[in-house]
């Protein structure tokens, strides 16, 4: 009961009331939209409307820092919109980079509007909760996360920033001791949470629904998606959702005190706080990079070092346990995963060239109790490469059977309809792509333009064309499939479909081995 009355308490503190004013706009005219902090003007970009770095939050900046978001302030005038804001701090090759001040969004529309309002898609990026906030570029032909491939099909496009890495997700029981619902961490959830707020009371100012707020995420952010399908705080802010290549680590969420004994302590050491009298205080004296660069994030192992914790407030309890009991926000989903999603990290993780290299990878990766049965199960014969072998089985272990089993509690939680996918297309053109095959994240490349150096074929871009159709008629009708593409079977009784040159239905896939994986406990490695 304590944990419900602190809940209603956070709630309120970054709720937008729904009877708030629209400030008047002194402009008028088609490049303006008159939000509740005040007019913006937009540019024309390759046919389309674009609105950018609109802030949907007060700079997280001082003894905002470590704090949930506060609503934005006023402005007087008209605010140009024709500029991104900057990308919240992150780490980049080796330096950091972005600032404090990013909480903001970016909206891309039609010029001329429909009489009806759109529904709207909002992109939440990868980047394990530590980096490829807001707009950045994927590591798939450079494809900018932007709204021209999917705007044009009948929706509103919306990317913004999150809190990162430590600035968005550190828990101690020092920043704990500060708010009244004793919990720390999950700073990026409320981030997302606050703008969804936003897009609640201004989403009609650019001719979106606020009924109709679609949340598609790939990795780290279709992780969060999950987390926020289950958050009381998120309830009614978003009507459906997509998760890509985003299990194991989405609908499973370590505790707070896990949080705070793992990489809480770690980043107060580092940081030089852990004698401080006031350790909160003493962390808010670091400057970005000193704060930034205390615990760099890991992102070949699980947990994450950074990402959302179960608080009891934000997140009460394990998503996919919510979502079993039908205590979640039912809504039409989709969840899936890419073929070979792997390959990029078993790559770059040593040479698996022989049966004692495999042999000695699955150990170090599932333990040695569970070594001799996946080695059954995955009998190096099967397959032309140990490496292949390993790739397919942890693929299996970690993405396909684990998209196979949340879809499985979704369907048998909620009457509102399920899809689940295996994308296995790849990107010709280019060695190194050609080389990751169907990768970790790949499919969300093909929703957004492909500029750069790869030059997509005709494959490439009849691919785009098939995943912006399924996405964007699931935003209009929450359901993806229709007559003129492969019909998308819901994912009742293990359905899927294949997302391919020439995408076909199916069951299972059995090729996953899903009921091995069900039925063999992993413990997967801790930091």
């Amino acid at each position: 009961m304590r944990r419900a009355c602190y809940a209603l308490m956070l709630a309120s503190a970054i709720t937008y009331a729904a009877d708030s004013p629209t400030k008047s706009c002194a402009a008028t005219g088609a490049d303006i939209a008159c939000t509740t902090q005040g007019a913006a003007r937009g540019v024309i970009e390759n046919g389309l409307l674009v609105f950018k770095g609109l802030p949907y939050a007060q700079p997280p900046v001082g003894n905002l820092r470590w704090r949930p978001p506060v609503m934005p302030a006023a402005w007087e005038g008209v605010r140009d919109g024709g500029g991104f804001g900057a990308i919240c701090p992150q780490i980049i090759g080796k330096e950091v980079v972005g600032a404090e001040d990013c909480l903001t969004l970016n909206v891309w529309r039609p010029r001329e509007l429909p009489a009806q309002r759109l529904p709207v898609m909002v992109f939440l990026t990868g980047g394990g909760n530590h980096g490829l906030s807001g707009v950045g570029t994927s590591n798939f032909g450079d494809v900018k996360y932007e709204g021209g491939a999917l705007v044009p099909e009948g929706v509103v496009f919306v990317s913004f920033n999150i809190r990162l890495g430590v600035l968005g997700f550190l828990a101690h029981p020092a920043l704990d001791a500060e708010r009244p619902e004793r919990v720390s961490g999950n700073y990026g959830n409320l981030d997302q949470i606050a703008m969804l707020q936003w897009l609640r009371q201004n989403i009609a100012a650019f001719g979106g629904d606020p009924q109709r707020i679609t949340l598609f995420g790939t990795s780290a952010g279709g992780g969060n998606i999950c987390a926020l399908i289950s958050s009381p705080l998120a309830r009614g802010l978003f009507q459906a959702a997509v998760m890509q290549s985003s299990v194991p680590t989405g609908c499973e969420i370590p505790t707070l005190a896990e949080v705070q004994s793992r990489t809480g302590q770690r980043v107060v050491k580092a940081a030089g706080c852990d004698s401080a009298g006031d350790v909160a205080a003493c962390l808010r004296g670091k400057n970005v990079t000193e704060i930034v660069s205390a615990v760099s994030a890991a992102t070949d192992v699980l947990p994450r070092t950074y990402g959302p914790n179960m608080d009891g407030v934000v997140f009460p309890d394990q998503p996919i346990k919510i979502i079993a009991r039908r205590e979640h926000a039912a809504m039409p989903v989709i969840i899936g995963t890419t073929a070979d999603e792997t390959t990029g990290w078993v790559r770059s993780g040593g040479p698996i060239t022989d049966q004692a290299s495999y042999a000695a990878q699955i150990e170090k990766t599932f333990g040695a109790a569970a070594r001799d049965r996946i080695l059954a199960a995955y009998p190096l014969a099967d397959y032309p490469t140990p490496q292949k072998a390993f790739i397919q089985l942890t693929t299996d272990a970690q993405f396909t059977c684990t998209s196979r089993r949340v879809a499985r509690v979704f369907s048998a939680a909620q009457k509102e309809p399920v899809y689940r996918y295996l994308f296995s297309h790849t990107m010709e053109n280019d060695p190194q792509l050609k080389a990751v095959s169907s990768n970790h994240t790949m499919e969300h490349a093909f929703l957004f333009p492909i500029a750069g150096k790869y030059k997509p074929l005709e494959s490439d871009l009849a691919m785009q064309k098939l995943m912006v159709g399924y996405w964007s008629r699931f935003a209009r009708a929450s359901d993806p499939g229709n007559a003129r593409d492969p019909l998308w079977p819901v994912a009742a009784g293990d359905n899927y479909l294949e997302i391919s040159a020439k995408p076909k239905a199916g069951r299972g896939p059995d090729a996953a081995k899903c009921d091995f994986w069900d039925a063999l406990p992993v413990q997967w490695p801790h930091l």
